[in-house]
């Protein structure tokens, strides 16, 4: 059946650092991100009909680890493993590559398309030269580029100073678009503690996105976490 054009698709990523410090008990948490999400869109057929979800992940290079789909279709679930360093350049730059596709597919099938959401998962600060970091962030994030996204980065250890997320926020206040922000782990768990935090948050945001579409499925959008729902982030 072809989608009626006034359907409203609300894209969501997971995009995750699968760099050697993640190894271990954080991207054991990970991977239970996506059976998680997978069983919350089958619970719901209001999900089903709305929601497309894909996931990447970066270390020296970036891949796409889940394409853009309804997550009804996926058969198998796939699995983060750790590899390298902390390329946020090249997730800057396959994160422009597969929105730029997938974007063109879902209105090549008649739905509409919002700006995309991304959850960026990390634990560490990029390694990238910045001339390249900034470079590539800025094509992602480019006025002209429609499908520029919603970016909220979180950074999983205390460790990691939340003036090293902040650059890669978008929107930015005073840019087009709700400002986003950035979130780093304060609370006493470690990095997976964090990260089943974050599937919460990840999973609560989708079902209020999804619950913003009207029943003619023509109006709604991407509704943020709540930052009450985030007390051990600052």
């Amino acid at each position: 059946m072809v989608p009626d054009d006034r359907t409203l698709a609300l894209a969501f990523y997971l995009l995750v650092d699968v760099s050697y410090s993640m190894n271990g008990e954080p991207l054991d948490a990970v991977n239970r991100i996506l059976p998680e999400v997978v069983d919350t869109i089958e619970e719901s057929p209001t999900l089903g009909d709305v929601v497309r979800f894909g996931a990447l992940d970066f270390s020296d290079d970036a891949r796409t680890v889940l394409p853009l789909g309804d997550l009804r279709d996926v058969r198998s679930i796939p699995r983060f493993t750790a590899r390298g360093g902390t390329s946020y350049a090249a997730a800057f730059r396959q994160l422009r590559l597969d929105i730029d596709r997938d974007l063109a597919k879902l209105r090549a099938d008649g739905f509409q398309v919002y700006r995309p959401a991304v959850f960026f998962v990390t634990d560490g600060a990029p390694t990238d030269d910045v001339p390249e970091l900034r470079a590539a962030f800025a094509e992602l994030t480019d006025p002209t580029f429609r499908g520029r996204p919603n970016i909220i980065p979180f950074g999983v250890t205390p460790e990691l100073p939340k003036s090293v997320l902040d650059p890669w926020v978008f929107p930015k206040p005073g840019d087009s678009g709700k400002p986003m922000r950035s979130y780093v782990y304060s609370g006493a768990g470690d990095a997976a503690t964090a990260i089943r935090q974050i599937a919460e948050v990840l999973i609560t945001s989708i079902v209020a996105s999804a619950n913003s579409v009207s029943d003619a499925g023509t109006a709604g959008g991407f509704v943020p976490p709540d930052d009450e729902d985030l007390g051990d982030w600052i």
